[in-house]
């Protein structure tokens, strides 16, 4: 049913979403849909994580609740256009798919088969991978419907969305999907041909080179990074973002810092011996307990919950700021 022919699908015409994995990502990113006024069914094969994520999405609501992000009434109405399934047999309902399960990259191409067999002619598929080229893996299954639009953890407060074109995709799948985000109040960003881990994810890849040579060379602890980075790029990105800072500095004078040979970068991977050694004991993080940080005197949900309410004053003073 997935042929290229297909009518224009433009953003009225959404109405019916398809998430397929209810993982960290997944049920996140159909609560966002949901709360856009969209019938938003959430598939994946394991029940128990259909559960844990409607677990998580009333969690989740009672947060913004609490913000006063959105109002106790809507909670129900939103819960309601939320529909969960261990089957694809909505995809034969679905306007929109955003895959979000785990990155093996056999599965992926697998799922988007599937889905192309079940999915009106209609539909556009996107992917929530953070570094796959899809493109390359599903490579005949709707190359013109086909994109990745790749969301930030937490995907209901973070607002950025990445949006990576593939070699074939249309100019209106892309102007459908960017208008779908800005209407659910995101920040999609064009990327104009694939490139592993976009935009964000390098920088940040670039930036934990960095971070665990520090660590595992004993220069500094966790927490001197941490309220370095807080004390300063916490404070100036917002503001002037990671390249207009230059402009600030002065050009001359950065092409001058940058040329500086005392600063010795880490240039290549190195096996991050901190991280790894917390991995084997069990030190997974948030969702263990411990990680670099100790959070076993607290309930799970209000680490999290404190994040977000943390989160939350930021994005509303960024907004009334205009930033």
């Amino acid at each position: 049913m997935g042929g290229e022919g297909e009518r224009k699908v433009t953003i009225d015409r959404i109405k019916r979403v398809l998430v397929v994995g209810a993982g960290t990502m997944g049920h996140s990113i159909a609560m966002v849909f949901a709360q856009g006024g969209y019938e938003v069914d959430l598939a994946d094969n394991n029940e128990d994580s259909l559960r844990q994520s409607l677990k998580l999405i009333r969690f989740n609501l009672r947060t913004l609740k609490d913000a006063k992000m959105i109002d106790s009434g809507s909670i129900p109405k939103i819960l309601g256009r939320i529909h969960t399934s261990t089957s694809l047999d909505a995809a034969k309902e679905a306007d929109l798919v955003i895959e979000a399960i785990s990155e093996i990259p056999e599965a992926k191409k697998e799922l988007f088969r599937a889905l192309d067999r079940l999915c009106p002619a209609r539909t556009i598929f996107t992917s929530n991978t953070s570094y796959f080229n899809i493109f390359q893996l599903a490579k005949r299954v709707r190359p013109g419907k086909m994109l990745i639009c790749h969301w930030y953890a937490p995907p209901h407060l973070i607002p950025l969305v990445d949006l990576v074109r593939g070699p074939r995709t249309s100019d209106m799948t892309i102007k459908t999907v960017k208008g779908i985000l800005l209407k659910l109040g995101k920040t999609p960003v064009e990327i104009k041909k694939f490139i592993a881990g976009y935009i964000v994810n390098r920088l940040q890849r670039a930036m934990a080179r960095e971070i665990f040579y520090l660590l595992d060379e004993g220069y500094a602890t966790a927490e001197e990074i941490d309220r370095a980075v807080k004390s300063s790029l916490g404070i100036r990105i917002p503001v002037v973002g990671v390249v207009q800072r230059y402009d600030f500095t002065g050009l001359d004078l950065s092409l001058t810092i940058d040329r500086n040979p005392s600063i010795h970068l880490v240039s290549k991977d190195r096996r991050p011996k901190t991280l790894t050694r917390l991995v084997e004991k069990g030190y997974l993080g948030v969702k263990s307990g411990r990680g670099f940080y100790d959070y076993t005197s607290k309930n799970i949900a209000d680490v999290l919950k404190e994040r977000d309410k943390k989160l939350i004053k930021l994005q509303k003073f960024l907004i009334k700021e205009k930033f």
